[in-house]
């Protein structure tokens, strides 16, 4: 029983061929395969890192301009989510106090005035 196996030939003298002349005969049986492979992996690296960095672009841009425009501090502010809130007294900082708008929506709401500092 011969050591060398069918599909390597056997050279000239007898001796099996080594597994870095068998990798070397193998790329030059498959280099246009190979290249062609190399290519298309090349071309989408570039395709992912190019998505990324688009998205990476966007992700910047996000927090730079407000995406509503310019806030009208006239206007009533509506809410950013669609759920019911429960009216609350919070504690002002001091110096602040409510707007004659608030005690009054507050009086009709409760019959009672706004606790000062509220």
């Amino acid at each position: 029983m011969t050591e060398s196996t069918p599909s390597e030939p056997t050279p000239e003298d007898g001796e099996p061929a080594s597994f870095a002349e068998t990798a070397k005969n193998w790329v030059k049986k498959h280099k246009t395969k190979i290249g062609v492979v190399g290519a298309a992996v090349g071309l989408a690296v570039v395709g992912v890192v190019a998505r990324l960095a688009e998205g990476q672009a966007a992700e910047d841009t996000e927090g730079s301009e407000p995406a509503s425009g310019p806030v009208d501090a006239s206007q009533p502010r509506k809410p950013s989510v669609l759920h019911a809130v429960i009216d609350h007294l919070r504690t002002l900082p001091d110096g602040q106090h409510a707007s004659e708008e608030r005690r009054a929506a507050y009086k009709d709401a409760t019959g009672e005035d706004l606790p000062a500092g509220q």
